[in-house]
């Protein structure tokens, strides 16, 4: 690939962006001053389609990118300038995350339906797993005979309560039993709750306080739900009829295709995922490389985003193969990095 074909490639894919229309050799030396003629694009162009870069879609048409130039283009033609937002679009980013909420769960839908509707393709997102979530607070309320509300606040800023039924017990027990709980829970993962942790507390508690066998079903019942959680963790998807704007989308076996796979929440999951433990920050996913998920007439671009400094799940967007790749990763990583701020930061180097 030499820097001639270079510029001709690059050339290629951005107007073929732009317009949505087959590229021919007359357009590129019309609209990019590259300083050759017709006939030497031409020819050049027949060299990139030989290799692969692009293709033809009917004799008599100009040329299209190919997934292999998509790719060509993502790791090494685009340009710093091209990644830069404008300064209305930076301005509408910084505004929406100074007003927007600060509990996760709202904080993740509403950060979708801006990415969606910025990039006006469908926004995805990996929620972090409930079990990794650490106790920052622990409360015991007595709501009447019988019956305790559970509150706990976990260090993602949600709130989970838990309604039990319980044999009668003293105010002066109760308030033994959620100190002892706070001095064994706080500060520990759900994963730990729900594992050992809870035998282990229950055994004290029994020992210690001599308290009834309702303090190891109490404990059961209270963590019961968030054992199996990594199952029931569904991604994000927002704007997916977005996709139905695009032309390439018009075909009933391509859309067929791709609704099928995002019907199956674990094909989006597993992406985002995957992306997001290969920690190398942005990742492109382009065309065929979709092809096992039943999604090779789209791109990928998902971006990692971290809660108190730990690296918890992506975000990312869903669109065609022909998207404005420059423009798309410079906003999902914006608002990936807008996200890890108001959830406590990336560590150093955001690795």
């Amino acid at each position: 690939m030499d820097e001639r074909k270079k510029q001709i490639l690059h050339a290629v894919i951005r107007d073929y962006v732009d317009v949505g229309e087959p590229v021919g050799s007359r357009t590129i030396a019309k609209k990019y001053d590259l300083g050759v003629s017709p006939a030497t694009i031409r020819n050049e162009m027949s060299d990139l389609e030989e290799m692969g870069f692009i293709r033809q879609p009917h004799a008599s048409a100009g040329r299209v990118p190919s997934d292999k130039g998509y790719r060509y283009y993502v790791d090494n033609l685009m340009e710093p300038e091209e990644k830069l937002l404008t300064d209305a679009e930076q301005q509408q980013v910084a505004d929406f995350f100074q007003n927007c909420a600060a509990e996760m769960e709202q904080l993740f839908q509403q950060s979708c339906r801006l990415l969606s509707s910025m990039t006006n393709y469908t926004a995805v997102l990996v929620k972090p797993r409930l079990t990794d979530s650490v106790l920052r607070s622990f409360k015991l309320v007595r709501l009447g005979e019988g019956q305790l509300l559970a509150i706990m606040i976990t260090d993602d800023g949600k709130i989970h309560n838990k309604i039990m039924n319980v044999a009668e017990i003293s105010d002066a027990k109760l308030a033994e039993l959620e100190a002892v709980l706070q001095d064994r829970l706080i500060g520990r993962s759900l994963a730990d709750v729900t594992g050992s942790l809870v035998e282990e507390a229950a055994r004290h508690l029994l020992a210690q306080q001599n308290l009834l066998r309702q303090t190891f079903d109490l404990l059961r019942e209270l963590f019961c739900d968030y054992q199996n959680e990594d199952s029931r963790d569904k991604p994000l998807i927002q704007g997916t009829l977005n996709l139905l704007k695009q032309p390439e989308f018009h075909d009933i076996d391509t859309v067929r295709e791709l609704f099928t796979a995002l019907e199956t929440d674990d094909v989006v999951k597993e992406l985002l995922l995957l992306a997001s433990e290969q920690r190398k920050g942005t990742v492109v996913y382009i065309g065929d490389e979709l092809s096992p998920q039943g999604m090779s007439a789209c791109s990928m671009v998902t971006t990692p985003y971290y809660v108190n400094g730990e690296r918890m799940g992506s975000i990312g967007v869903l669109g065609p193969t022909r998207m404005p790749y420059p423009k798309v990763i410079a906003l999902v990583e914006q608002i990936g990095s807008e996200v890890s701020r108001k959830m406590g930061g990336t560590p150093e180097g955001g690795k």
